[in-house]
């Protein structure tokens, strides 16, 4: 899979995008608005999202680049503060700051353009994913002429396609809340560039656990600039208290159980795809996980496998819920 990887990643964005705009696509339509045009207006939509959110990490990108002199004056007079407290000459402590910051801004600025390569293929993107957008108008009618006499295949076929839509929107949305809710505290702040960290936030709410880390870690050095140490706790502790809220309330509590994967299976998802599909492949390694599972749990065969990759509470409710029922 990895000799074909430029092929794949266009495609997997392709396919997670018609995910994320097919229900819109079907509400028009509910509201009496054809086909072709209801998905006229979601693929303008799209490429709304997609150029307004590029020219806006674009625009952010080019002014922190000019920051940077300013801020390594800054990080110049933090150091010399510090090394007047710490018995560490000031050249190991500069050098070990500048690593950390370095390897945080240069992880985050790959995954950021492994998303944005992806883009560069945009004209396929939007092709791909307007002809899925058109079959899925009139997916219902011919799947149910094909599959008639069949009703157990067509029941699992609708039974995926609304579990994968379904994660995939409300991962999207709870991902959207946090980003917000991100951008606000860093205005109230007066963090710059609180836009791009919620945009940055947004984004990486789809790589489980390093995600949230690699996210913080540059507005916690601007904090540190701007306000010192103070400010810097100050940003960790306020997107922790978002991540947490988002994390452990908000999505657990609208997501369905069986979309809970152990916490093993995760980083063997998010280390494989990314060797797979490279920066890129962290964004949609639990999506794509998420859908292996739902087809291995769709056979007799293999739904042992699917059992083994859910969390030990999802596994033990779960049972628990058949208990009850049985009785």
């Amino acid at each position: 899979m990895k000799a074909i990887s430029s092929i794949l990643i266009p495609i997997f964005f392709s396919f997670f995008a018609f995910l994320i705009f097919s229900p819109l696509v079907r509400w028009l339509m509910k509201k009496g608005v054809p086909g072709k045009v209801s998905v006229f207006l979601v693929i303008l939509l799209f490429i709304f999202v997609f150029f307004g959110t590029a020219v806006l990490f674009a625009n952010s990108l080019i002014q922190l680049s000019n920051m940077i002199p300013s801020y390594d004056t800054q990080l110049q007079s933090i150091l010399g503060t510090v090394s007047t407290h710490f018995p560490v000459s000031g050249d190991t402590l500069t050098s070990v700051l500048r690593s950390i910051a370095t390897f945080a801004f240069r992880v985050s600025g790959n995954i950021v353009t492994g998303a944005l390569n992806a883009g560069s293929t945009v004209v396929l993107i939007f092709i791909v994913t307007t002809f899925l957008l058109l079959d899925s108008a009139g997916a219902p009618v011919k799947v149910q002429k094909e599959v008639e006499d069949q009703p157990v295949y067509l029941s699992r076929f609708t039974e995926l396609s609304k579990t994968v839509i379904n994660f995939m929107l409300l991962r999207t949305e709870t991902n959207l809340i946090g980003g917000i809710g991100v951008a606000i505290l860093f205005l109230i702040g007066g963090i710059d560039f609180a836009v791009l960290w919620g945009l940055l936030f947004f984004l990486f709410g789809y790589i489980p656990y390093l995600g949230f880390y690699l996210a913080t870690i540059p507005p916690m050095l601007l904090g540190l600039f701007k306000y010192g140490p103070v400010g810097a706790l100050g940003v960790l502790v306020g997107v922790t208290i978002i991540n947490a809220l988002i994390e452990n309330v908000l999505f657990p509590s609208i997501a369905g159980r069986g979309l809970k994967l152990s916490t093993t299976i995760v980083f063997l998802s998010l280390i494989y795809w990314s060797y797979v599909l490279g920066a890129a492949g962290a964004l949609i390694a639990v999506p794509l996980t998420i859908v292996v599972k739902i087809v291995l749990e769709s056979s007799e065969d293999t739904r042992l496998m699917a059992k083994l990759m859910e969390s030990r509470g999802t596994r033990d409710q779960v049972e628990e819920d058949e208990g009850k029922n049985g009785a």
